[in-house]
């Protein structure tokens, strides 16, 4: 079952099945009714997810589409199954913290997959994370108004994308508006918003902003301090936003330096303090006297602004910057082939003892990654965009 996002209803869960037990302490996701003993309901197949609704809100014809999508992959075995963007069955594989060249990325959303339990080939090094995996060929989604069919990696002609929701690039797997002309495309992680959506970071849930997608207002981010005109906001909370970059943050990820996991950290009230003294203009007295102990990133070794969104480990307080610890291209994936204003260019990993000197801006690589053409590096996308005029006349 699918449900028109283009109402104003929160109804965002793709697929629900027909619950069997009784929901006594649930409310409605539609009308926010309670449901009556003895009657049952619809709930998303995500365990993990408490989503509920009345069968006659789920049925309603404002509110679904009328259409019923089958499941986004088929179990062959209790270990095996078979998923639409791969030829071959893939089998659930536990991950092996200890050995690091083992580790993969999610082809879906190129993230790290570097914990638990994860869907990958054992013919080929196509893997995925379960939750991508679990994710339709086809849906409907609250940001855009025509149903959306994702595209694997190699329908997309420049070997990339830009997120019309993130902004950011990513080599991953695509969500696209059935409609050509529309433009619209999103990744898997914005494509798996829901209404309301749980932050870890920041608890209170969150609500996208549905009244201002047609204006297209500008928020302030509470994560990045940067603005954005896709957002979702905390009701409780006053000015707290989040645009798309920060809501797909990973919300625990491993660091190499670190046994134990990064947990990613948003400390409401040094963001509140720090919005009153903007606001001032002035210093409070005592302004920097009892800040929290973890002040430094262990990459960058420059202050960490705690009161924006950063990864830490509070058993070791290591404390890294969001953008040092997954660069400025996470959904960009090493060894992958793009092109850029008609240039092939190849991404790689930057991860040795010596950086490479950027062709345009010659400067140090200091990302993750660097883009790499007939033996000319690149730190940035714009600085391979700003130089294409020069490598035709070399």
């Amino acid at each position: 079952m699918l449900v028109d996002s283009s109402v104003q209803m929160r109804l965002i869960c793709s697929d629900v099945y027909n619950a069997i037990s009784l929901f006594t302490e649930a409310k409605c996701g539609v009308c926010q009714g309670r449901f009556s003993s003895g009657y049952g309901g619809y709930a998303c197949i995500d365990k993990t997810c408490d989503y509920v609704v009345h069968s006659t809100c789920a049925t309603n014809i404002n509110v679904w589409d009328g259409i019923d999508v089958e499941g986004e992959f088929k179990e062959m075995d209790d270990i095996q199954v078979h998923h639409f963007s791969h030829d071959h069955g893939l089998s659930r594989i536990n991950v092996s913290v200890d050995r690091e060249e083992c580790r993969q990325v999610c082809e879906a959303c190129i993230l790290p997959i570097d914990m638990g339990t994860f869907l990958g080939c054992k013919e080929c090094s196509f893997a995925l994370h379960e939750e991508s995996a679990r994710l339709p060929p086809e849906m409907e989604h609250p940001l855009h108004r025509h149903r959306i069919t994702v595209q694997v990696q190699r329908n997309i002609n420049e070997g990339f994308f830009t997120c019309s929701a993130c902004k950011q690039d990513s080599c991953g797997f695509m969500y696209q508006c059935c409609q050509e002309e529309c433009g619209f495309k999103i990744d898997v992680k914005c494509a798996s918003f829901t209404d309301p959506f749980k932050h870890k970071p920041h608890k209170c849930p969150l609500y996208l902003r549905l009244e201002d997608l047609g204006n297209r207002k500008s928020y302030l981010c509470c994560g990045c301090h940067e603005y954005s005109t896709t957002v979702a906001t905390c009701i409780k909370c006053k000015d707290s936003s989040f645009d798309f970059k920060c809501l797909n943050l990973p919300p625990v990820i491993r660091y190499k330096y670190d046994i134990h996991p990064l947990t990613l950290y948003f400390d409401r009230k040094r963001y509140e303090k720090q919005q009153l003294e903007k606001f001032w203009k002035s210093n409070f007295l005592g302004w920097g006297r009892d800040r929290l102990p973890y002040s430094w990133c262990d990459v960058c070794e420059e202050e960490v602004h705690e009161y924006l969104l950063f990864y830490i480990c509070f058993d070791c307080r290591t404390t890294i910057h969001v953008k040092c610890i997954l660069g400025s291209y996470p959904y960009m994936k090493p060894s992958h082939k793009i092109k850029v204003n008609g240039l092939k260019i190849q991404i790689a990993s930057n991860t040795g003892s010596s950086r490479p000197i950027c062709h345009t801006c010659h400067s140090l690589c200091r990302d993750k990654l660097v883009f790499k053409e007939n033996g000319l590096c690149f730190c940035s996308l714009m600085c391979i965009h700003s130089t294409k005029l020069v490598l035709r006349s070399e």
